[in-house]
Formats: structure tokens, sequence, C-alpha cells
């Protein structure tokens, strides 16, 4: 009877064992399962990138939409806008002579009613009655300046050089009837009538639009 008694739990704690071993199988079981939801993760975690290659124009969008805000904000939405030929007035100033050296102010207002932008040279030719060009279109002469804002009423401008008659034995151009300026970045022109500026010595230049 003792070895009966002693067998019993011998038999009972083996059969717990084999429980316990198929228990074990379920336990993997659940991960098992739990991986297809990582699998599931894994695509909408490979999505992410794709999302986030999709989501890259919307930040670009935003950053786009961003820029005008400030420039905007630096001049009422407008100081982004390159001047056009047509919101622009033209005078020439008298010439200021000294040592053989002859300097004329071109001054450009700003008539369209809203802020705008200048930068660079500006292409500046005389012309004859019959719209033929008269010698050679000015040359650049100095450094390029910073952006120039325009205000509505307010003026930029450029100096045009040139020599006095007799410094150099290269004589005088023909004078102008008209002076036709393409403003920096304009395939417009502003064209003013005037015998000025008057080229004596081959030197025509002109300088950048500066405020």
């Amino acid at each position: 009877m003792l070895r009966r008694q002693v067998l019993v739990p011998v038999a009972i704690a083996s059969i717990t064992l084999v429980t316990a071993g198929c228990g074990g199988t379920d336990v993997p079981a659940e991960p098992s399962a739990a991986s297809r939801p990582a699998s599931a993760g894994s695509a909408p975690g490979s999505a992410t990138p794709s999302g986030t290659d999709s989501a890259a124009p919307t930040p670009a969008a935003t950053g786009g939409s961003a820029d005008p805000k400030p420039a905007g904000t630096a001049g009422a939405g407008s100081t982004d806008r390159r001047c056009k030929a047509e919101g622009l007035k033209m005078s020439l100033g008298r010439s200021d002579a000294g040592a053989g050296q002859i300097y004329y102010r071109l001054t450009l207002t700003n008539e369209s009613g809203a802020a705008c932008t200048l930068r660079g040279f500006p292409g500046v030719s005389l012309i004859k009655r019959d719209g033929s060009v008269i010698g050679v279109p000015a040359e650049r002469e100095g450094g390029m300046p910073e952006q120039t804002v325009i205000g509505p009423g307010r003026t930029a401008g450029v100096t045009l050089h040139t020599l006095n008659q007799g410094i150099k034995d290269s004589g005088c151009w023909a004078r102008p009837d008209y002076l036709r300026v393409y403003p920096p970045g304009s395939r417009d022109a502003l064209t003013l009538r005037t015998s000025l500026p008057h080229i004596c010595g081959d030197r025509f230049t002109t300088t950048a639009v500066a405020g």
C-alpha cells in the first residue's frame, strides 16, 4: 500500500509536468500572435517613413507659405516684388564736374503705390531720334550693393560717369535725343527725352542701383 501511495503522487507529478509542458507550448503561441501585430505594426512603421516622405512636401509647403510672411512683414507683402518699368518714373539731374570727370544722377521714382525692390545694374543707352543707338551701352562701374527697397513715392538711382571734353583725344559722341534705361531684371525700358549725357573720351559707365 505504501508503494501505491508513493506511485500515485509521482504519477500526479508527471501529469502536472506534462500539463505544464503543454501550457509552455501555448505561451509561445501568444507571442506568435503578438508578432502579428508587430508585423502589422511594422507595416505602419514602414508607412511612417513613406508617411514622412509624403509629409515632407507639407513642411515644404508650410515653409513656402512661411517664406512670403517675412517678406510680407518686411514691407507689407510687397518688398519682395521687383520694380517694373511701368511703375517707375525716370529723371536726370544736372551734371557734377570735377577734375575732368562728369557725373549725372539718374533717379528712379516709385509711382506704383506699393513698395518694390531693385538690385543690380541698369541697362543704359543713348538713342537717336530714328531709334538707333549712339556708341555702346554704359559699362558697369563699382560693386553690387544690397537689394534696395523703394517705398511708394520714394526714390533710388544710379550715377552715370563720363569725361570732360578734351581730357582724351578720342573726342565726344553725338548728343542723344533720348536716354533709354532698362531697370535691373526688366525687359521693359524707360525713355527720357534729353540731350544728356554728352559722352566724351569714350567713358560711359553706370553704378548699380542704390537708395
